[in-house]
């Protein structure tokens, strides 16, 4: 079978494919909004191969892409969930001043409670919200996300970004 010469993605994309692929992505995923943004993000990557070379079986390669897409937003997670955890548990302990610790350790831990207030403070409001219910209130990003009236996919982005830069701040 000859190769389509066009990089028309009309002719590899169609609203079943679409529907395909989100009930694909959202029974790995447990999630609709993630798998609605990886079935976008499919598109985009198919789109973007389909201009460079017309492929045999887009229906096959826009899955592949989809899985992909999948496992590496499942590993980005288990890393953020990792990283998250463990920032905020060691800010945490760094920074609360122990009642019976030595003066000069005390004095530490309110230097960086500064620290953290202050790096707290430099953060766009969304981030800040989203560190604070989720640390201080012990919200789930699902929760959070409902509170926010965003994706938890933003979530997560939002939690990343504060973190990030509270543990840059308190290290420099």
């Amino acid at each position: 079978m000859s190769r389509i010469k066009s990089s028309n993605i009309t002719l590899f994309w169609n609203e079943d494919l679409a529907r395909d692929l989100l009930r694909f992505l959202t029974s790995r995923l447990r999630c609709a909004e993630t798998a609605a943004d990886l079935t976008h993000e499919t598109y985009l990557r198919l789109d973007k191969r389909v201009k460079e070379s017309p492929p045999d079986n887009a229906r096959a390669l826009a899955f592949r892409i989809a899985l992909n897409l999948a496992i590496d937003y499942q590993r980005k997670a288990v890393v953020r969930r990792r990283h998250s955890s463990d920032v905020a548990f060691d800010v945490a302990l760094e920074i609360s001043p122990n009642q019976s610790a030595e003066p000069e350790k005390a004095l530490l831990g309110q230097e960086r409670m500064a620290l953290m207030k202050k790096a707290l403070d430099e953060l766009p409001v969304n981030s800040r919200t989203a560190f604070y219910l989720h640390s201080i209130d012990g919200l789930k990003y699902s929760e959070i996300a409902t509170r926010m009236g965003i994706s938890k996919s933003m979530v997560n982005k939002l939690l990343s970004q504060a973190m990030t830069h509270c543990a840059m701040r308190i290290d420099s």
